[in-house]
């Protein structure tokens, strides 16, 4: 090959190396831009009967929660409880959503490691998203009915049975 030749394949490998890089940097612009946005979504819900909302950050930590004003005189602690579970659940997997969705265009132009590494195994696979119960930030899972606890049975010993504030009036033993 001439020399000519030589540099005139030299000069497209370079701007073809160019471009590549710039794509790059575009890609990782979008990446990073898209990353913040993801770890920005929350997530809401509210439990069927309207009793519990609940509020989560993109990564599922509860931010905030709310009882209705009658929640805690229309049902027992137990039932409430698991109100409060499905409606962190369902708050969760709208935070999840959100992430998601945010995430997957930017995700469909990225090769995984197969592509770039014949043979390798794929990222995406190794890191499946968790699926959460909950749909469309409606606590959706039946809340069990509990049957009232039992009064816990008397002690045997009236003197263990004292208001705690009884020792400091008369001494230690």
């Amino acid at each position: 090959m001439e020399q000519d030749q030589l540099d005139a394949r030299n000069a497209a490998l370079r701007d073809q190396v160019e471009d590549m890089l710039a794509g790059l940097r575009k890609q990782t612009g979008e990446l990073k831009a898209a990353q913040a946005e993801a770890a920005n979504a929350t997530g809401e819900a509210q439990s069927p009967d309207g009793q519990v909302s609940v509020a989560v950050n993109a990564t599922g930590v509860v931010t905030s929660v709310r009882f209705a004003q009658s929640a805690l005189l229309r049902t027992t602690p137990d039932r409430l409880g698991h109100l409060v579970v499905q409606t962190i659940q369902a708050a969760a997997a709208v935070a999840q959503a959100k992430s998601a969705a945010v995430l997957a265009p930017v995700r469909q132009g990225m090769p995984d490691l197969p592509d770039l590494f014949p043979g390798a195994p794929s990222l995406s696979a190794l890191n499946p998203p968790v699926p959460l119960p909950g749909r469309g930030g409606q606590a959706t899972a039946p809340v069990p009915h509990t049957p009232p606890a039992r009064p816990r049975p008397r002690p045997q010993h009236p003197e263990e049975d004292e208001p705690l504030g009884s020792i400091m009036q008369r001494g230690y033993r």
